[in-house]
């Protein structure tokens, strides 16, 4: 009986952790984007400015992002619109609940009552902005939100708490972009973004 008892302990304390790895290894990784090819897909990346009146969709995805402990899932959300401009549809992206402080899900709130001139900054790839793929209603090139400057036309000190929620900082940014390029670009896009 004491043979079986630890028998037991030890598959709880080896073999769940063991299935864990290889559940995360072999079906949550997607395209295994490495820390070099998100510094390359921000290195091919501007930051450059948007105004919005109002959002023309709007959406989100839950996904699993791996077996842990705590959260297994997030979500990630995103705004459509058009740009007169540049002649294209965008989405502006970001991620709940990969944020400690749940950020993520402040930034989601606010940015859904969008209704009057919104002013913000965002990293877009170039590369992604230029192919004639990107900018469709159906296909909208990705834009990651930086800073926030003009929130439903209030400026300043109006828009504070909107401003520092908006903002996502450079480490926040690439895990982001870590989760969009390995778990939501295409493979076929991922392999020839990053010559695989």
């Amino acid at each position: 009986m004491k043979g079986s008892k630890y028998g037991y302990i030890i598959g709880l304390i080896i073999g769940i952790p063991l299935f864990a790895f290889a559940v995360n290894y072999l079906f949550l990784k997607g395209n295994r984007a490495s820390e070099l090819q998100v510094n390359q897909y921000l290195k091919n990346s501007k930051i450059e400015t948007f105004t919005v009146n109002n959002w023309i969709g709007q959406g989100s995805e839950q996904y699993i992002v791996a077996l842990q402990r705590g959260a297994n899932s997030a979500f990630i959300e995103w705004f459509t619109f058009y740009d007169d401009s540049k002649k294209k549809f965008f989405n502006l992206y970001t991620f709940s609940y990969l944020e400690n402080n749940q950020q993520g899900s402040q930034r989601v709130s606010f940015l859904g009552y969008v209704e009057d001139k919104t002013v913000f900054t965002g990293y877009v790839n170039q590369n992604q902005l230029q192919n004639p793929k990107y900018g469709t209603k159906e296909n909208p090139v990705p834009i990651w939100p930086k800073d926030l400057l003009q929130y439903n036309g209030k400026i300043n000190d109006k828009i504070e708490l909107e401003a520092k929620t908006f903002h996502v900082n450079s480490q926040t940014n690439n895990i982001f972009i870590q989760q969009y390029l390995s778990r939501f670009m295409p493979k076929d896009e991922y392999k020839k973004m990053f010559n695989k």
